[in-house]
């Protein structure tokens, strides 16, 4: 089990394995409900959005707490494109996952004016703020834009 000493010293080595374990594990049962372009594009803007945390020094469990937000975001997409027969680009999932990134920034901006945090807390804010900035976009963007399936848009299909 990870506790909040072991995340202080690990935080890194954590996220960049959680990261690389969730995307070798959709990947290899990657199929029509998950394609593996849904991994890939999650997995890179993981990746690009950890790298970029660094250079700023957020605090502990941050980066943990991003590893897992985008891998909830794989399944969330796993779990709407079983429900319902998506065709095309997948523009959705693009347009969650550059809110996803949107909320990353918003959340490491919250959390270098706390500058008192855990790592407890450090990894809910990182993983609030990039699942909170997908779920946002995406519900923005499946009730105005395109649909997206039952769960996001509200709307019938038009």
């Amino acid at each position: 089990m990870i506790n909040g000493r072991s995340l202080k010293q690990h935080d890194f080595p954590v996220a960049l394995g959680l990261t690389h374990l969730t995307t070798a594990a959709f990947l290899l049962s990657s199929g029509e409900a998950l394609p593996s372009w849904v991994t890939s594009y999650s997995y890179f803007t993981a990746l690009t959005c950890i790298v970029l945390c660094l250079i700023f020094k957020p605090h502990k469990g941050f980066l943990t707490g991003l590893a897992v937000a985008f891998a909830t975001t794989v399944m969330i997409r796993a779990i709407n494109m079983s429900l319902v027969s998506l065709h095309g680009p997948g523009v959705d999932h693009l347009l969650g996952l550059m809110g996803a990134i949107a909320g990353t920034v918003a959340a490491l901006i919250y959390s270098k004016f706390k500058p008192s945090q855990t790592a407890e807390k450090g990894f809910v804010v990182g993983s609030i703020g990039a699942l909170g900035g997908y779920l946002l976009s995406m519900f923005i963007s499946c009730n105005t834009v395109i649909y997206c399936g039952p769960v996001f848009s509200w709307g019938t299909y038009p």
